[in-house]
């Protein structure tokens, strides 16, 4: 098992564009298991490559309904429903802070299995809001850019805690 530490705001990583994988080796199966040992380990739905720190397009959700992880590389998205939903959403890299975020009920991503497969999910609910998080996680958009003003105001302590931590 390989935990790795997950980056919190403010570390310049989760602000880039994630680059495509193009090599389904080793290291690609090596990423995997860390994405998965971590978000394991953290208890969370889903994580994305940037949030251990590296910089590529890679992903793993875990869909509670299911019990089963998907493990995804160089998503994107091919539709979202017009129904959407506003809901709380936490993330990872913002320990203990929610901001209510409104996204599409449902989506249709292609992709790639870690072993190069090329794959389509269509996700629902929860799964479907977790799939288009840590989409935007590889390119650099944050759930604090969801925010309001409001609760940006209303989490500023909290939001100050993690940033001093991530500059240590």
């Amino acid at each position: 098992m390989t935990v790795k530490r997950i980056k919190k705001y403010g570390a310049e990583i989760l602000r880039e564009k994630s680059k495509e994988i193009t090599d389904f080796g080793k290291k690609t199966r090596d990423l995997f298991d860390n994405l998965e040992d971590t978000l394991a380990k953290a208890g969370g739905l889903g994580l994305a490559a940037p949030q251990i720190g590296i910089g590529l397009r890679a992903f793993v959700a875990f869909d509670k309904d299911k019990r089963r992880i998907f493990r995804i590389v160089n998503p994107e998205v091919l539709y979202t429903d017009d129904e959407e939903e506003i809901d709380m959403e936490g993330c990872l890299s913002f320990p203990e802070i929610f901001f209510s975020i409104n996204r599409p009920k449902s989506v249709l991503i292609r992709g790639l299995t870690n072993s190069g497969k090329k794959i389509e999910i269509k996700a629902e609910g929860l799964l479907a809001r977790c799939f288009l998080h840590e989409i935007e996680h590889l390119d650099g958009i944050l759930i604090i850019d969801h925010a309001s003003s409001q609760e940006k105001q209303f989490w500023q302590e909290r939001l100050k805690q993690i940033t001093s931590s991530t500059k240590k």
